[in-house]
This record gives C-alpha cells, structure tokens and sequence, in this order.
C-alpha cells in the first residue's frame, strides 16, 4: 500500500512539474513600430463564453487609441446556439454600421467569439471587409467540451454553443471548413494548471490546445506564454492585433530582433 501511494505521488509530482512551464514565447513590445491604422475603419469585437463585452474593453481602448471605431458586441454566450448568437446579435450590430466610402470592417475576438465571426463571415457578405485576429478560439473544438458533453453539467454551464465546440470528426464546428478572410491567430501557450495540462493535448493555453487554435486558410499565427484569459488584456497582444490589421501579419520575435540588429549596423 506504502509503495503504491509512493508511486501516486511521483505521479502527480512529474504531472505538476511538467506543467510548470516557462514561459518560452515571449513577445516583444512593438509600440513604436506600429503603422498608422486607417482612418474611420471599423472593428467589431466578440467576446468568449461566459463573459460580456466588457471583457474586451481593454482591447476597445486600445484600438480607440490607435484611431478605430469599435462596435464591442455582447451576447448570451450559454443560453442559445452560434447560429441564434449570430442572427440575432452579431448580424444586427454589424448591419448597423453607418460605412463610408473606403472604411472597412475588421473583427477582432476572444475564444468562442471567434467561431461566431466564422460563422458570420460564411452567410454574410460584409461590404468592403477587413481584417479577423481571433485571440485563443477553439477553431477545431477543445477537449474541456468533450470531457463534459454527455454529462448533465452542461446544460446550465456551456450550453448549447458549448456544445457545438466538441472536438469530434462530425462535429457541429468542424462543419464551417477552411477560412476565406484574411484570419491572423494569436494562439496561448502558458497553462501553469498540472490538472488541464494533463487533460488537453500538446501545449494549451489552460483552455484549448494550440493545435485546435488553426483552421485551414489562416494567414499567420503567432504564439504566446500567456493564459487564456490573459491575451485580452496583455498589451503586446494588442500591439499585435494592430499590426496585423493594418498589415496581414504578424511581426515575429525573429524580425524584431532583426530590425534591431540592422538598425544596430
């Protein structure tokens, strides 16, 4: 009996070490090599489950300072579908939209408001359209989903959105196939959680695997050491979010690092 609690806590001890990570991708601060955003253009902005517009203030401000308009949409995250979620929240905000001549409309989101976007973007046509960063979004599903959907906890918790993120071949998400906008992923990491680490395959962000984070047709995607729910409010990230929208990229540690040396010469 003394050896096998001996070997349960070796267990556990290894799981707990393992998931003690240091944070190995780190980003740069790229203020000053920001370009200017276009004037007037539009960003709507979606949160994740469980959580309302106000979650992506921090991101709101920081766009508004950098001279967008956001439109920060809220929606019931865990009382209807995408497909009600969109018809009825995200469309509405988005056809409201007073465009001028030459503004365009980007979409920014957080987790689960990503898969909304995507949904969206394949049964709308939006005039003169922009740019999508979707911050950690469980484009192939995650696994926190299955490990819960044929219990009863999920029917108060996640919902039937929720449910729509299984990370099943027949899947309601894997349905929506490749992407045909210009979609750059900041994809977490960092996940000090031994209990999660241990649940969701490969790196992870505590919440989705990184490699559940792509979808055919991404135009980039870079990675951070920071937790799920840390990315909307980590200032490199939003620097980012800027870059790639006026840009269709990212600018990686790599080429920081290279400008810096060649300016250096």
């Amino acid at each position: 009996m003394k050896a096998l609690q001996m070997i349960g806590v070796s267990v556990l001890m290894s799981l707990f070490l393992s998931a003690c990570q240091t944070k190995t991708h780190v980003i740069p601060d790229i203020e000053t090599q920001l370009p200017p955003a276009a004037p007037g253009d539009y960003v709507v902005l979606l949160h994740g489950m469980w959580r309302s517009g106000y979650a992506m203030e921090p991101i709101a401000q920081y766009l508004q300072a950098k001279g967008y308009r956001t439109i920060n949409v809220s929606y019931p995250s865990t009382e209807f579908p995408i497909e009600t979620l969109v018809d009825d929240y995200l469309a509405p905000a988005v056809e409201s939209i007073p465009l001028n001549q030459g503004q365009k409309i980007h979409f920014v989101s957080h987790s689960m408001g990503g898969i909304l976007v995507r949904y969206y973007l394949k049964h709308h046509n939006v005039p003169n359209p922009g740019r999508v960063v979707m911050l950690s979004p469980p484009n192939q599903g995650t696994d926190l989903v299955d490990l819960v959907k044929d219990t009863g906890w999920y029917e108060g918790s996640i919902g039937p959105a929720g449910m729509q993120l299984s990370t099943g071949s027949e899947s309601w998400i894997h349905q929506l196939g490749p992407v045909d906008f210009e979609l750059g992923v900041i994809a977490g990491n960092y996940n000090p959680n031994w209990l999660t680490s241990w649940i969701l395959p490969g790196d992870d962000d505590g919440v989705v695997p990184v490699d559940k984070m792509k979808v055919d047709g991404m135009s980039d995607l870079l990675l951070v050491s920071e937790r799920h729910y840390q990315l909307r409010r980590h200032k490199p990230v939003l620097q980012q979010i800027v870059y790639f929208l006026e840009t269709g990229e990212f600018l990686h540690a790599s080429s920081v690092m290279a400008s810096h040396q060649s300016a250096s010469l």
